[in-house]
């Protein structure tokens, strides 16, 4: 396929009415709040209005799938985790984390000892393919090395998702090239971490953290570290 080159003028109009008019609108719809009518009218307007060589322009850099496909998306909604006021069901509960001691676990850098110490103890999930993960390294480590209360322990998992077998020597290659992760890390080689709390969790996306207080193990907080600063504190205050 030919390069698509810069946007046009018609084409930025085709992804403003789209945005505005058919996805702002449709992906709060979901479930039992689809509206058949309300779609149709907002389809047939959509492609009377515009050019339909550059609404299949604009389809093809968006990689929007057929019209079909994208209403079966808008209907279904998006997963749990990201709806409005949904909760981890292990906020709030305690959870056994004996796995931290047994593992098995391919160690890269740092410490798990002494967590049981901690008042509190995070627990990160992240990949090396996830932009959104290379984010959080330089906060985690100012944690790591700034605040002896809190535990960090991280667990890379590339084939998260996928269960695909890691690549344990790209990932330590890839961690050996960063300045930025001074802090516990472990390779969750036999999903040992995934199982025992990531899946529990049901907030299947990362970064991921759990804030935890390990007198207890009672999971205070669940969600993307670049969120976690005041639920740290609230935390820590709790633990006090």
């Amino acid at each position: 396929m030919a390069p698509l080159g810069p946007e046009s003028p018609a084409e930025l109009a085709v992804k403003t009415d789209f945005g505005t008019n058919i996805w702002s609108i449709f992906q709060e719809l979901y479930d039992d709040k689809w509206d058949q009518g309300r779609w149709n009218a907002a389809v047939a307007r959509f492609k009377a209005a515009h050019d339909p060589a550059i609404v299949q322009r604009f389809w093809a850099r968006a990689k929007l799938p057929a019209w079909d496909a994208l209403e079966a998306q808008f209907r279904k909604g998006p997963p749990p985790f990201l709806r409005p006021g949904w909760k981890s069901p292990l906020l709030g509960k305690r959870v056994d984390l004996r796995w931290l001691d047994v593992g098995p676990f391919d160690h890269v850098r740092g410490s798990i000892d002494g967590w049981r110490d901690a008042k509190l103890l995070i627990i990160e999930f992240w990949a090396s393919w996830c932009r959104p993960c290379l984010a959080v390294f330089r906060d985690l480590s100012t944690i790591a090395r700034t605040r002896s209360e809190i535990k960090i322990v991280t667990f890379n998992s590339e084939g998260i998702f996928t269960q695909a077998p890691i690549d344990v020597a790209a990932v330590k290659k890839f961690i050996a090239r960063r300045d930025d992760m001074d802090y516990p890390i472990y390779i969750d080689t036999h999903r040992v971490a995934v199982n025992s709390i990531f899946q529990p969790g049901q907030n299947l996306s990362i970064p991921l953290a759990f804030i935890i207080t390990p007198k207890d193990g009672v999971v205070q907080w669940v969600g993307n570290p670049e969120e976690m600063a005041g639920p740290l504190e609230q935390a820590l205050k709790r633990a006090t």
